[in-house]
């Protein structure tokens, strides 16, 4: 004759007590991971600055001389500018023979592998759709490697009046701000800059190349193959930056400076600042290649004079003692 055993089921209790625990592992388990994602979110990132530094490196090799952040004539908006372009004049257009605001990226293009996609445009033309026919078409390129990528945005095209513009998440660094007139335009990248790395006497390791800054969140600031900027369209907010830059278009104007950011920006003040999507600062190139990661405190820290660390990073000759660690 067969006996069988009585099983014990689990009580409610019991399950419950189960479902608790693995809700508490869960809940351990997932702070880690997003942990895991942001770091590897951030070396992606590093990753494609040394990418952009081989670059400039390249086109410093080809040129004796760092891109200028945008060319445009020595006479344009000569009330705050009076540096000409470093390529100078195409006599038959009256453009700068490097193109008219074309862009530090599209000087690099070629050494990205994105040289087919530079030599759609017409550098002897206006750089967007009123250059003519099939301008439009080159702006619209997205290059992945210029924007970061933890920025999940699907989109990131700027639409002008139905004609669509690739966004960038890199700007490079002009120094103090964006103008000549005040001591700005101090770093290597700025409007008809042409820097050469022998000029730059602060060493090349503690200086700043690019830094990020995200599209503005409506999709209007960041424009990467030929970007303006505000007034006085010198490329700030669009494709450079200063690490104190002003926030009017006027010399002397009030600034901002490096700090937490936010996409929701109805206003979209967060143009005028270095920031990252990383949390606790953001990933800068220096002028020797390297990249890493600045927390924020740097755009705060006073190293002396009423200098703050970033500004002191930002200037290419300015013999400032500090520390980059």
């Amino acid at each position: 004759m067969k006996t069988f055993s009585s099983r014990r089921a689990f009580t409610l209790i019991e399950l419950l007590v189960v479902i608790a625990i693995i809700a508490i592992l869960i809940g351990l388990l997932l702070p880690a991971v997003q942990k895991v994602r942001e770091a590897a979110g951030r070396i992606r990132c590093l990753n494609s600055l040394k990418q952009m530094g081989l670059a400039l490196h390249g086109f410093h090799d080809s040129n004796n001389r760092f891109p200028a952040a945008l060319n445009i004539g020595q006479t344009w908006y000569s009330g705050y500018q009076r540096n000409g372009p470093p390529g100078g004049m195409n006599p038959a257009t009256g453009y700068p023979t490097e193109g008219p605001f074309y862009s530090w990226i599209y000087q690099i293009a070629p050494y990205v592998e994105l040289a087919n996609e530079q030599k759609v445009f017409n550098r002897n033309a206006w750089p967007w759709y009123q250059g003519g026919p099939g301008q439009s078409t080159p702006n619209a390129v997205a290059a992945k490697i210029f924007i970061c990528p933890v920025d999940t945005r699907s989109n990131l095209q700027a639409n002008d009046g139905g004609y669509l513009n690739t966004l960038t998440g890199y700007l490079g660094v002009s120094g103090k701000d964006q103008f000549l007139e005040d001591g700005g335009q101090n770093g290597l990248l700025y409007v008809n800059s042409g820097v050469s790395i022998p000029t730059i006497r602060d060493g090349t390791s503690n200086t700043l190349l690019v830094g990020e800054r995200p599209p503005s969140n409506d999709l209007y600031y960041g424009w990467a193959w030929a970007g303006s900027g505000d007034f006085p369209y010198f490329g700030a907010t669009d494709v450079v930056l200063g690490v104190r830059e002003v926030t009017n278009g006027a010399p002397n104007g009030p600034r901002d400076f490096f700090r937490p950011g936010d996409l929701n920006d109805p206003q979209n003040i967060h143009r005028f600042h270095f920031w990252s999507l990383h949390p606790g600062g953001g990933n800068f190139l220096f002028a020797d290649g390297s990249a890493r990661l600045i927390t924020y405190s740097a755009g705060t820290q006073n190293i002396g004079n009423g200098i703050t660390l970033l500004e002191a990073l930002a200037s290419r000759s300015g013999g400032e003692a500090f520390s980059a660690n």
